[in-house]
């Protein structure tokens, strides 16, 4: 006997729709009548998943942030070094460098994205992901792992720069991995001591990072749980 297509799956299949979609035509040219051709349903069954077009990409993003996000949890749990500011700077490079639809958003692609590439339209995420920074920073600065000589404002403005020129500056010298690497430095340089972190510290932080980052993984992922149980 076949299991029934649950609400879920059904969410799914139209993310998956979207995303073949939109990196083979760009945002703009992609409508919901053909993401539910792709998906094998009909068009009123998107909307009931997703209450509008721009919404239905918002989630596809969010969905592609998921990944990013159990990359940076993965390697926390291995290595608690990944808790600082210059090393997350360089795994999400490199694991944005993996994924066509992110790198279109960090790289403001207008071809792919059309007006997401803004961020306008993803206002949510962008204040969730501002909250989560703060939040990290704040934590970082009390335990010795970032400089305490800049406020926080200015610390997060500096930080922001650095990673918005690195996605924008085209085309990156060297392998993904090698720009992630001058990435790691020049954060480093501008925010953290230039002492090596006592191991200690970095275990001790490790769990209350992870959580964080876990919070913001739960964020995301009830968000798009919201839009695709519409149905």
């Amino acid at each position: 006997m076949r299991n029934p297509v649950t609400s879920h799956d059904r969410g799914e299949r139209i993310l998956d729709a979207a995303a073949d979609l939109v990196l083979r035509w760009g945002y703009k040219r992609v409508t919901i009548e053909e993401v539910a051709k792709r998906a094998g349903i009909g068009k009123g069954t998107v909307y009931l998943h997703f209450r509008s077009r721009t919404w239905l990409f918002v989630c596809l993003l969010m969905r592609e942030s998921l990944g990013v996000v159990d990359e940076l949890a993965g390697a926390i749990r291995r290595h608690p070094a990944t808790v600082l500011i210059s090393e997350q700077a360089r795994l999400t490079y490199t694991e944005v460098q993996r994924r066509p639809l992110l790198r279109a958003l960090f790289t403001r692609d207008d071809d792919v994205l059309g007006e997401l590439a803004r961020g306008s339209d993803a206002d949510p995420v962008h204040t969730w992901r501002g909250e989560l920074a703060a939040d990290l920073f704040r934590l970082l600065r009390e335990h010795g792992l970032m400089r305490t000589d800049l406020d926080l404002a200015t610390q997060m403005y500096v930080v922001g720069a650095v990673q918005t020129g690195f996605y924008l500056q085209q085309p990156a010298p060297g392998s993904p991995e090698e720009t992630a690497a001058a990435l790691h430095h020049t954060v480093h340089a501008a925010v953290e001591p230039a002492t090596a972190p006592d191991p200690g510290v970095l275990a001790a932080v490790a769990p209350a990072v992870l959580a964080r980052y876990e919070q913001f993984r739960a964020t995301l992922a009830s968000a798009i749980s919201a839009q695709e149980g519409r149905a």
